[in-house]
């Protein structure tokens, strides 16, 4: 048998490689594979952000909002009194509110409707939400919209709440702040309500999406009934007028299940504390990777040197047991995690680990396909 002297370097970096190959093939398998769906729907789903906010909402202690207060009208139907609870939101002298409530249509009490109307156009820092549906391409954007009905008596200041996601039931991670509508660029609910907040003197957003940090905190909740006792956390704030407990409002989220309106306060609160979430270019990721995977493959050769180097056989075969080079890769992908979670805690840096992490698994079959390659159809070793 041969043997061929190959810069160790070239040999490892080969390696390496393949083991992405393969992690990469089975992937692949995963997304076109049919009845692999729900592996793939978990892998495009799976961030380690998620882990991260659950690790701070578990252990670190919550911050309480200081500007967004939200004003719940879950148990207000009646238009009369969703209009008396917003004049007495006024009378503590918000600097803007938003209202996560689209009023389709006039119903039987016109006195109502008018009371609510009068309300809405009697103020200027009132910002309403409005839908946009029926997508119809890049150009044109959404074909149709939904605004209350107190918009064809006069003009209001809105925004459109909508919240895309890949599939039903897929965690929100991003906020429309700019959509296409009918060949028109608009503003989200969210943007308004922060150009409002901020008298437009809101920062430009280099992108249409904004990376929403869900750093765990609490944002004030006050009941209709309770606004004159709470001024202090409604006078100079962001007030938001909407359902905290409604089921059909109910949105999936990396800290798990929560109400459009918190949605909605995470959203500008990421925006007024410029804490976006921020994710490396592919290549910067692909480069880390590859290095983490490299590191590890290094690791890894020479401690299986140094375990079968032992002197007492029964020692060497354990250190090199499956079992106990399962736990040290476990451990090693730990520290990972760890040194993910400080970088993300402190710089809102997210790091995308999951390339390295699936392709570690495979470096041991990768190194012994290649050397069993390698010596059956080209007749030599590596020195």
């Amino acid at each position: 048998m041969k043997k061929l002297n190959v810069n160790p370097i070239l040999r490892h970096c080969s390696i390496v490689i393949f083991a992405f190959v393969t992690m990469g093939l089975l992937a692949t398998m995963a997304l076109n594979l049919s009845f692999l769906n729900p592996v793939a729907q978990t892998m495009k789903g799976f961030s380690l952000t998620d882990i991260y906010y659950h690790v701070m909402a578990e252990y670190g202690e919550r911050d309480t909002s200081r500007v967004i207060t939200i004003v719940d009208m879950t148990e207000l139907v009646d238009r009369a009194d969703i209009a008396d609870v917003l004049a007495q939101i006024e009378e503590a002298k918000p600097k803007a509110i938003g209202v996560d409530i689209v009023f389709e249509g006039w119903k039987s009490d016109t006195i109502a409707d008018m009371y609510l109307s009068d309300v809405a156009h009697a103020y200027d820092n009132i910002i309403f939400s409005y839908r946009m549906t029926d997508y119809l391409n890049d150009s044109i954007g959404y074909s149709r919209e939904i605004h209350s009905f107190f918009t064809e008596i006069g003009p209001v200041k809105e925004g459109f709440t909508n919240y895309e996601r890949s599939l039903y039931g897929a965690l929100k991670r991003k906020s429309n702040l700019r959509r296409v509508c009918n060949g028109e660029m608009r503003n989200s609910f969210v943007q308004e309500v922060a150009l409002r907040f901020t008298d437009g003197q809101l920062k430009e957003h280099m992108s249409d999406d904004l990376n929403i940090n869900f750093r765990p905190t609490v944002f004030r909740v006050v009941s209709p009934d309770s606004i004159a006792e709470h001024h202090d956390w409604i006078e100079d704030h962001v007030v938001l007028f909407g359902a905290t407990h409604e089921l059909a409002d109910m949105h999936y989220t990396p800290l798990g299940e929560i109400a459009g309106i918190e949605l909605l306060a995470y959203s500008l609160q990421t925006i007024f504390e410029q804490t976006e979430v921020r994710y490396p270019d592919w290549w910067v990721t692909s480069i880390i990777s590859f290095f983490i995977v490299l590191c590890t493959y290094l690791w890894r050769r020479h401690y299986m040197k140094w375990a079968k180097s032992r002197k007492s056989p029964w020692l060497s075969f354990f250190l090199t047991t499956t079992f106990v080079i399962g736990s040290l890769l476990f451990i090693w992908s730990a520290v990972l995690v760890g040194l993910g979670f400080i970088t993300f805690y402190i710089t809102g840096i997210s790091i995308n680990l999951g390339w390295a992490m699936a392709a570690i698994p495979f470096l041991g079959g990768a190194d012994e396909f290649f050397r069993l390659t390698t010596r059956r159809f080209f007749g030599f070793t590596f020195m």
